[in-house]
């Protein structure tokens, strides 16, 4: 599994957003470095983990800030990411026109496991897909597809998102969650959120 192509985005308006209810933008100390890269004021750091601390009705800005990243993980993740769909948007790489493109090796899997007849037989089904395109041997090919095959995606989703995601999944015994190169320690290194996840 890898996590690669990070982007965080949309801190600024989210910021001064947060300020919007009492018309307290005057207050704000944030802004843009020489690079346009958002710095967090002392100030609005003090109101954010204020309003995060007060719950979901108050910390409204944290679903305008915004997160894109490529993530590979296996098929059996991914239907546990779908728990948290709610405004997420997932573009995966397709087993549907992919699949049965190229032989598929133990890399294609989660630490390699994959039991050798059913490599075997994807991989005969595949050579047979690739000279006549039959649905018939597609089909055959995405019903024994083992849950462990490393799906890629763009995955986009709020910081609402994750910090459910890993209030819910920290201690997951699932190692892809909770491991040392887990979705959770990806989500405790986005910015701020080492300060505001545990509030």
């Amino acid at each position: 599994m890898k996590i690669t192509n990070t982007k965080v985005y949309g801190f600024d308006n989210a910021i001064i957003g947060m300020r919007n209810p009492m018309n307290s933008w005057d207050k704000s100390d944030s802004g843009l470095d020489s690079y346009g890269e958002f710095l967090m004021g002392n100030k609005d750091n003090k109101l954010a983990k204020k309003l995060i601390k007060a719950g979901s009705d108050h910390r409204k800005f944290l679903r305008q800030i915004f997160i894109s990243a490529f993530i590979e993980v296996p098929r059996y993740i991914w239907t546990e990411f779908d728990t948290y769909k709610v405004n997420t948007v997932r573009n995966s790489c397709s087993t549907m026109h992919k699949l049965g493109a190229r032989d598929l090796t133990c890399n294609d899997f989660q630490d390699g496991v994959v039991i050798d007849i059913v490599l075997d037989r994807l991989n005969e089904l595949g050579r047979l897909y690739r000279e006549d395109k039959k649905v018939s041997i597609l089909r055959e090919m995405k019903q024994i597809l083992p849950e462990g095959f490393l799906q890629g995606a763009t995955y986009t989703m709020n910081y609402e998102n994750a910090m459910n995601m890993y209030h819910s999944r920290k201690n997951h015994r699932m190692s892809e969650w909770s491991g040392e190169g887990g979705i959770c320690k990806w989500i405790e290194n986005l910015p701020m959120m080492d300060e505001w996840l545990n509030l």
